[in-house]
């Protein structure tokens, strides 16, 4: 930014540089961002790990963008409605953190110690239909209904919308 306009900017209140922003003066954009930066890296790293945080400060600067441009000024102040939507923001990284669930050390196999047969004889049809099942039976006990739904029709090829569709639930 140069000086006059970073002379400019100290003087502007949050709603003042939105409604800038929004009117197209996206020069500005830098400066909103370098003023709630110190809140966005305070509130992510005080709640995911360090190797995670760094990744997830891009992640609620993007969320910050968001709320620059859905702000209505009517509704609330800048500062609660973009602290609130940057709140929001960590704690979707947490969740997505999160559902990277850790496969269990005991049930990784090297590939090399895999033992594929060629066989299909109804005793091997038989027992793979069984482990099947059990399978089956595995995943329903950790997911959710809607969860296990949804796997289902992924497994099937279809698309995200598509199953959005049939399950009636948004996308996301």
């Amino acid at each position: 930014l140069d000086e006059k306009l970073v002379a400019k900017y100290a003087e502007l209140t949050d709603e003042e540089i939105i409604t800038a922003i929004n009117d197209g003066d996206y020069r500005l954009l830098s400066a909103i961002i370098d003023r709630y930066l110190p809140l966005i890296i305070c509130l992510t790293k005080q709640y995911l790990p360090e190797i995670q945080a760094e990744d997830a400060v891009q992640e609620v600067t993007f969320a910050f963008y968001s709320a620059i441009k859905n702000y209505d000024s009517q509704k609330s102040s800048f500062s609660t409605f973009a602290t609130t939507c940057i709140k929001r923001a960590v704690i979707s990284q947490i969740r997505k953190n999160n559902t990277k669930k850790m496969i269990p050390q005991e049930l990784i196999t090297s590939i090399e110690d895999v033992e594929i047969t060629d066989s299909n004889s109804p005793e091997s049809i038989l027992i793979e239909k069984e482990n099947y099942k059990a399978l089956t039976e595995t995943i329903k006990l950790e997911l959710s209904d809607m969860e296990f739904n949804v796997l289902e029709l992924f497994l099937e090829g279809k698309s995200y919308s598509d199953i959005a569709k049939s399950l009636s639930i948004t996308e996301k």
